[in-house]
């Protein structure tokens, strides 16, 4: 097997500065799986374009350790004639490096380039197109016995008992003066933090809540006086386990209990790191508004809206911003045994603790995937879905049949061209292993639909089977079917007898 990386990942792993947990796993991973690493002649040219003499003897030394392509492939005509125009050099060599793919003279090509693989969905490569993140994913999906480490739960802590020397922090020295003894100041003050089960930082997060007073002079445009949450200090290491989308749903879930207008934040653009960080925010609609003055050093501000809804927005950049009026509900089942694995907020407490989260990287993501081969089709996104959780027991099934959850459809697929398009759809956001998601081609092609959603919250208080029953929202003795409808009465109905709050946008309000 031969990933082809492009030059912006040999630049990371050569960088003398930076650090990336993610290029240690991609290496990790490369190295587990026994492919050999290739490099493009065009990259070895632009490397050699560096004036750097330092970063030069440092290429010396290390670019012998790749394997690099002795003859540039010939483009065919076909694939020309797909391509958008060439406007520049770097164009000509992303369309020269995508080729190595089309061609098969190399298995996957890895680049941090989100255009590049943008491209590459014009030929049905995008699952061999990948970023270091897809790779990492893809590999910890497919190889849980593999991974050298489990991924533990979010957790709240206290800045006081973090060690502000660790590595993790290497990179907010680098950026800002004085950040050792910010950090000492704030030791009263809590954050969220992820670590391996080898204590390593994966994940930090620290919030605060600004009122209308607050003074904003050197943002440009100014602020207008609203109560916003703030995110201060923000970092996520790529590891394979969208722990993004965990910090992300913890954000917006403080956003709604502190009830603030706005959330926002400050990153400089000088850092790649942050390039991630930023296609994040982005697609969960944060958006560029301006410019902050730091210590003679500028800052790109991104806003995120809260308590309005942009019909010109997807649901998942809109989100935590929920419709409800003219929103199609169901209930959805789902059996026991995939129940907590894909909605481990939602563990029941008669289950077992589990090891939250372990080596399973679908728990961790706020947008899931639930598949089926029901014949219903016409969902669409922004419906709103409440998860049953079918008993094991089917004799209690009356008393141990619950509702657990609510999600929001973000969008729906089926009428899959092939396999390779149905797994792409899926990812690792699925309960399923590669062997069932091949299990389920093979007996349902034809009818499979896959519904990505996006966790909610998960009901205070589960109603069963029997509240279905005397609610006569499920006939008697049957439960309910995949994407049963329920009226809006009945939705709210649950969340009264759930004790479950969920505030909604008012459509005067969009």
């Amino acid at each position: 097997m031969k990933a082809l990386l492009d030059t912006n990942i040999i630049i990371h792993c050569e960088n003398t500065t930076a650090s990336n947990y993610g290029i240690g796993l991609l290496f990790y991973w490369l190295d587990k799986l026994n492919y050999e690493k290739c490099i493009h002649p065009y990259s070895e040219q632009e490397l050699r374009k560096f004036q750097d003499n330092n970063m030069q003897s440092l290429y010396d030394a290390k670019l012998p350790a790749y394997i690099t392509l002795q003859t540039i492939a010939t483009q065919s005509d076909d694939f020309k004639s797909k391509l958008p125009e060439e406007k520049s050099q770097n164009d000509k060599i992303d369309n020269q490096l995508l080729y190595e793919v089309y061609c098969n003279r190399v298995d996957i090509l890895i680049t941090e380039d989100k255009n590049l693989r943008k491209r590459s969905e014009l030929f049905s490569l995008r699952s061999r197109v990948l970023s270091i993140n897809d790779f990492i994913s893809k590999c910890t999906a497919e190889n849980p016995d593999l991974i050298s480490y489990k991924m533990l739960a979010v957790k709240k802590d206290y800045f006081g008992n973090i060690n502000v020397k660790d590595s993790f922090f290497d990179t907010f020295r680098v950026a800002y003066s004085g950040f050792d003894n910010w950090f000492a100041k704030k030791s009263n003050e809590e954050i969220y933090i992820c670590r391996t089960d080898k204590s390593d930082i994966l994940g930090f997060l620290y919030i605060k809540t600004e009122n209308e007073t607050e003074n904003y002079s050197d943002i440009k445009p100014v602020f207008q006086p609203k109560k916003r949450l703030k995110i201060g200090t923000f970092k996520i290491e790529t590891s394979g386990f969208r722990l993004g989308e965990r910090f992300i749903k913890i954000i917006f879930d403080n956003a709604l209990e502190r009830n603030v207008d706005e959330i926002y934040v400050t990153l400089f653009e000088d850092r790649p790191e942050l390039k991630a960080l930023e296609d994040l925010l982005t697609v969960w609609g944060f958006y560029r508004y301006g410019i902050k003055q730091s210590n003679e050093k500028e800052e790109v501000v991104f806003v995120k809206k809260l308590k309005v809804y942009d019909s010109q927005l997807s649901v998942k950049q809109n989100y935590p911003n929920i419709l409800f009026r003219k929103r199609q509900k169901f209930i959805l089942p789902i059996y026991a045994k995939y129940h907590t694995n894909l909605l481990p907020d939602s563990k029941l407490n008669t289950e077992n603790e589990i090891d939250f989260l372990g080596k399973e990287p679908h728990r961790y993501a706020l947008q899931k995937v639930y598949i089926s081969w029901s014949p219903e089709r016409n969902i669409k996104p922004g419906d709103l879905i409440v998860f049953y959780r079918m008993a094991e027991n089917h004799g209690r099934k009356k008393y141990e049949s619950v509702l657990s959850t609510v999600g929001i459809v973000d969008n729906i697929r089926f009428g899959f061209r092939n396999k390779e398009e149905f797994l792409a759809t899926c990812q690792n956001r699925s309960v399923f292993s590669k062997a069932e998601l091949d299990g389920f081609w093979n007996n349902h092609s034809k009818n499979l639909l896959v519904l990505r959603f996006i966790f909610v919250k998960s009901l205070t208080k589960r109603l069963t089977l029997e509240y279905l029953w005397n609610r006569n929202i499920i006939p008697a003795s049957n439960g309910p079917r995949p994407f049963t409808r329920i009226s809006d009465e009945q939705f709210r109905n649950i969340l009264r007898d759930s004790q479950t709050k969920i505030t909604f946008i008012e459509e005067n309000n969009v």
